[in-house]
């Protein structure tokens, strides 16, 4: 069977904790799915797409103020199809970051003159600050701020909505120790946005609050990646991973593991983590440490920004071993980074090509040139979004 966002496989929810301690700034929950008897073949470093749904009492509020029925049916483009207006809100549509489009829409069914010019000066206007209050409501939140409305079609208004796309989180196992099983590592989005209102992220909130544990079961279907393990088991492996970016290095961790537990030869690994606090924020804390012990991992450098007056990132510590690490790169290892793309994926490739400039006399041109061809023979991997 082949599974797709068309055919999703429905995994049941089969564990769920938080893996940040009291006190933490961030709630991170290590998840874990049950893919037994479905035929699901994944390898580490793949991803697993899920399907969010939005949440129930949310979507009857909308329906409520619309004064629509749930049952309502509506046609559904890409693929074509009918459901219920109820089902469309929950499962296929966006209602959290309206369009362009939603509003000029929206607009036409305004009929306060002042609310009319509200939302074409306010949020239909060019400019940044105008982008951002477009993005600042709900459909929920701009049927209660605009409330002179005419009655609004059920099959205009789901036309009209963004569809709701999947989320991909790295997978955090290896198949090889947890055949039946996809586990991922979660951030729980929660933040005040430009307008001042409550934002809560539509993917984490479904994955964290809203679905039962041994109930619920979440439609996925697995992204195969070339972010994966050299075939050789005795390659070094080099893995930068802050925050929830150290979820692929859970899987590539276990899977040597297991390989040395067969009777295989297993390389030298090296993991870079960061987070802000140690006390709340070392994620598998334990896990690692053993790794860490039974030889598993071979260096295990730790970066905790907020743990003293001066922060500390993972790129400061890559800095730190830059001899010993520029050895490694020598030596064929293979560098794998995971997380935040636009600062700390950049900050970590900034450092690496000045360690090829200091210690390997590299110019920078020929610093591009040699992590250039790193990437091209897949020995610098990176997983970033």
């Amino acid at each position: 069977m082949v599974y797709s966002k068309d055919n999703p496989f429905q995994a049941r929810l089969k564990y769920r904790a938080r893996i940040t301690g009291n006190g933490s700034e961030k709630d991170v929950r290590h998840m874990v799915f049950d893919i037994g008897g479905s035929g699901i073949a994944y390898k580490c470093g793949d991803s697993v797409a899920i399907l969010p749904k939005n949440n129930t009492a949310t979507v009857a509020e909308i329906l409520n103020i619309l004064k629509t029925q749930p049952d309502v049916q509506v046609k559904l483009p890409n693929p074509e199809k009918k459901t219920s207006i109820f089902s469309a809100l929950c499962e296929h549509l966006c209602v959290m970051n309206l369009s362009h489009g939603f509003l000029e829409w929206f607009t036409e069914l305004v009929t306060d003159s002042d609310e009319i010019s509200y939302i074409n000066d306010k949020m239909l206007c060019d400019g940044q600050e105008c982008k951002m209050a477009a993005k600042a409501y709900s459909l929920l939140e701009i049927l209660k701020k605009f409330k002179n409305l005419r009655p609004v079609d059920a099959n205009a208004l789901v036309a009209n909505l963004n569809k709701l796309t999947p989320r991909l989180y790295s997978i955090a196992s290896s198949p090889m120790m947890h055949r039946d099983e996809i586990h991922i590592v979660v951030n729980v989005v929660s933040y005040i946005n430009f307008a001042g209102n409550e934002r809560h992220g539509v993917a984490s909130t479904y994955l964290a609050q809203d679905m039962n544990v041994g109930i619920d079961s979440a439609n996925i279907f697995v992204i195969n990646s070339t972010f994966a393990l050299p075939t050789n088991s005795e390659a070094k492996i080099v893995m930068i991973g802050p925050g929830t970016g150290i979820a692929p290095f859970r899987g590539f961790l276990q899977e040597r593991q297991c390989l040395r537990a067969s009777g295989k030869k297993i390389g030298d690994s090296w993991l870079f983590f960061g987070d802000r606090n140690r006390a709340t924020d070392f994620l598998f804390r334990d896990e690692l440490l053993n790794f860490k012990n039974s030889g598993v991992l071979t260096n295990l450098d730790l970066a905790f920004s907020r743990d003293q007056g001066k922060k500390i990132y993972v790129q400061d510590r890559i800095w730190e071993n830059r001899e010993e690490l520029w050895s490694w790169i020598l030596d064929d290892a293979y560098i794998y980074v995971c997380g935040n793309a636009s600062n700390m994926a950049a900050d970590v490739d900034k450092t690496l090509k000045n360690i090829a400039i200091e210690v390997g006399n590299f110019d920078e041109t020929k610093a591009d040139e040699f992590f250039k061809s790193l990437k091209k023979n897949k020995h610098y991997q990176r997983d970033v979004y």
